[in-house]
């Protein structure tokens, strides 16, 4: 008994199967709802309008999902109804499809929600053609699409009653399953069999510190549409104060204090470096069970066997001091055992919401907005449309390919041999993504599950014949594609596929659709493919310059930010916390940019190594930075205080301004960092400090080489 309650537990608070069901009940609703009261005539495009509104839901609150419904629903009937009425005028037709879809698609620039909005408007102009000239009123169907949609809207908005907090309690454990994975690549560089990998390393970990920043992201949007619909309670506190523990570890998880070569070099043939390891990876495993108590609603507990390890790692430490009291190497693992302690502490702090880690979240509470990045006015909204009216803007290249591809495929579907040719425009809509690697990658999977879809879909027609099994089995492809779009694209096209041959076969074409849907298909692909190759390529906008630019700018505001605190004391500020955030951002933005450069045609090896490299040196600043910040506390040494502001004063010289570096004068730096070491009477805060610098300053001269030399291949 105990073990079916389980059960159901983890069904309860699994949200994608929640989701499914949710899935499953509105499409035995829109079809076998509708084929047992007779209206089979409206399955069609009652079935396609929710599906299209179920591609524009946004988490959000119950107000605002109230609102959407209702922009959903005026946009659906909107952009229906005039396709229906110029569908006679073939020429004003293909202009309205193209320039329409452009416009929606600029919208998206005004965020999030209204980007899922207006590609939920665009995909239904394409349904609309499914069944342009087969009612003989003009507002049969886009009243159709308008039920099907307030139908999805309803059950959106009962599930969501049901469990309000579920989208946060997902991305808050997403948000600690990606640390939790941050912290299994940081292991791997304790690992003295990959002394030879270390960048490679480095560069993998940067791009598992980029999902972690997405998912904190998106966690800040989940909490903000909820704190902005009333007072915050208890429980809403509650989940605020887990995004600021989860900001704070990502800190420590992402804080770098060494050279990781120089520890594989002097520690390998020691048990501290495996002991190291093991102390991060079980505080990967317990970033995982905090993941689960958050999703599952219960108390957090740090496992008892987690203590074990990080004393006898204390106990060998102190061996090792023993055994080499004058190798000043020692003070970097002592660094990184108090940034275990510290997660440890951060961790068992948090566990059973004691008190001590409530009142010292509590300070967050007067600013419950956050940072709000809605729009806040009709200036506002201007702004942000504003700045994607040039073909600077990715957005208005991927809206100026979309309305050429609509308007090709369009014209496409005309010619004699493409009857079923909307099929050309919805995989160019699917296919042609806002990058180019992102639509290369897209193509593939859409064909090769197309393919598979149309093969199977053969047999399933045969002999599943019954109008009931045919719709039984829409219902299962529909859910499984609903299920698997974010997983797996190319089994998630073949279910659509197959959803679509079985529904197409309720008005006798499912066999006639099967050979101009491969084709179709085909044709879709290339279209997208030659726009996003020609028109307005990405690697013709990359502007590496101005990426790598903005991404130093971000960091150092957040050095800067650090710097202060460590003059002034410990705060956890919105100020501080929104340079932490934009750094982090840009990193990702400049993450994104390098990953896609061998994607493209004819890519030039030297770029793509240098740039790689830089990407590698950026994060490792990054991450030097970070470990001042999860550390930052007053400093009252008058040297070492001296000696972070000349540290903040070069760097935004060398990096923001362009000034000449000068290394001899580092390098004297170094040295007086090196004699101040040597004190017996410092204490360890200062002996970060320190060496965090030195770490800085270390990495600053071939960092800015790489970046010279980006600039250069560039500019050529």
């Amino acid at each position: 008994m105990n073990s079916l309650g389980q059960l159901f537990q983890n069904f309860k608070n699994n949200s994608l199967f929640i989701y499914c069901v949710q899935i499953f009940i509105v499409l035995s609703g829109t079809t076998l709802g509708l084929f047992f009261l007779n209206y089979e005539q409206w399955i069609v495009p009652v079935t396609l309008g929710a599906i299209a509104a179920a591609l524009t839901d946004f988490d959000d609150r119950l107000v605002m999902r109230l609102r959407n419904l209702l922009y959903v629903c005026i946009l659906f009937f909107v952009v229906s109804s005039i396709l229906e009425f110029l569908f006679p005028y073939k020429l004003l037709f293909i202009l309205y499809l193209s320039l329409n879809s452009a416009a929606l698609i600029l919208l998206g620039g005004l965020g999030q929600r209204y980007a899922t909005i207006s590609f939920g408007a665009v995909l239904l102009s394409i349904y609309t053609m499914f069944g342009l000239g087969e009612h003989h009123v003009w507002y049969i169907q886009p009243l159709c699409f308008v039920v099907g949609a307030i139908w999805y809207g309803i059950s959106s908005i009962i599930f969501y009653l049901i469990k309000p907090t579920q989208a946060v309690q997902d991305n808050l454990c997403q948000s600690f399953i990606a640390i939790a994975d941050l912290l299994r690549s940081k292991a791997q560089l304790f690992d003295p069999d990959h002394r030879d990998q270390v960048e490679a390393l480095l560069y993998a970990m940067s791009l598992k510190n980029a999902t972690v920043v997405q998912n904190l992201n998106q966690t800040k949007a989940s909490l903000l549409t909820r704190l902005k619909a009333a007072r915050a309670n208890h429980k809403m506190i509650h989940w605020l104060n887990l995004y600021f523990f989860a900001q704070d570890i990502h800190e420590q998880a992402s804080s770098n204090y060494l050279h990781y070569e120089q520890i594989q070099q002097n520690f390998s043939r020691t048990d501290v470096i495996y002991r190291i390891q093991k102390n991060i990876r079980l505080l990967a495993c317990a970033c995982e069970d905090l993941a689960q108590s958050i999703l599952q609603n219960k108390s957090f507990e740090v496992q008892h066997e987690l203590t074990a390890p990080l004393e006898n790692l204390t106990l060998s430490m102190q061996d090792w001091i023993r055994q080499n009291p004058d190798n000043l190497e020692v003070k970097n693992l002592q660094l990184i055992l108090n940034n275990l302690k510290s997660l440890y502490t951060e961790l068992h702090s948090f566990q059973k919401n004691s008190p001590p880690v409530q009142n010292r979240y509590q300070q967050h509470i007067d600013n419950l907005n956050l940072l709000d990045d809605d729009i806040q006015g009709w200036h506002d909204l201007w702004l942000k449309l504003k700045q994607h009216l040039t073909p600077q803007s990715a957005l208005f290249r991927h809206a100026v390919r979309i309305a050429f591809v609509f308007a090709l495929g369009y014209v496409i579907s005309l010619l004699p041999f493409a009857r079923n040719g909307y099929w050309i425009l919805l995989t160019s809509l699917f296919v042609c993504q806002v990058s180019y690697f992102a639509t290369k990658s897209r193509l593939i999977m859409r064909t090769v599950g197309t393919l598979l879809g149309v093969l199977i879909g053969v047999p399933v027609l045969y002999f599943i014949p019954s109008i009931e099994g045919q719709l039984l089995l829409t219902i299962i492809c529909g859910v499984y594609f609903f299920y698997l779009r974010s997983k797996k694209y190319a089994i998630a096209t073949l279910m659509a596929t197959l959803m679509v041959l079985l529904i197409f076969n309720l008005k006798g074409a499912g066999y006639s659709i099967i050979f101009p849907r491969i084709i179709d298909t085909l044709l879709g692909c290339l279209i997208a493919w030659f726009a996003v190759s020609v028109i307005w390529p990405d690697w013709n906008f990359r502007n590496i310059s101005r990426t790598i630019n903005k991404s130093s700018m971000a960091t150092m505001t957040y050095f800067s930010a650090v710097v202060q605190q460590h003059q002034s004391g410990k705060n956890n500020s919105m100020a501080y916390r929104k340079a932490r955030r934009a750094a982090h951002n840009a990193q990702t933005e400049l993450s994104s940019m390098i990953s896609s450069l061998s994607t493209e045609p004819h890519p030039d090896q030297h770029l793509v190594h240098n740039a790689f490299r830089y990407l590698v040196y950026s994060h490792s600043q990054l991450s030097y930075i970070s470990a001042l910040g999860s550390h930052r506390q007053q400093v009252t040494d008058t040297k070492i205080l001296q000696l972070l502001l000349w540290t903040e004063q070069t760097l935004n010289q060398a990096m923001l301004d362009e000034r000449h570096l000068s290394e001899r004068e580092i390098f004297h730096q170094l040295q007086e960092i090196q004699q101040l070491n040597s004190q017996q009477q410092l204490s360890e805060h200062w002996q970060l400090v320190l060496k965090q610098i030195s770490l800085l300053l270390e990495t600053l001269p071939e960092l800015l080489r790489l970046k010279q030399q980006l600039l250069a291949i560039e500019i050529k």
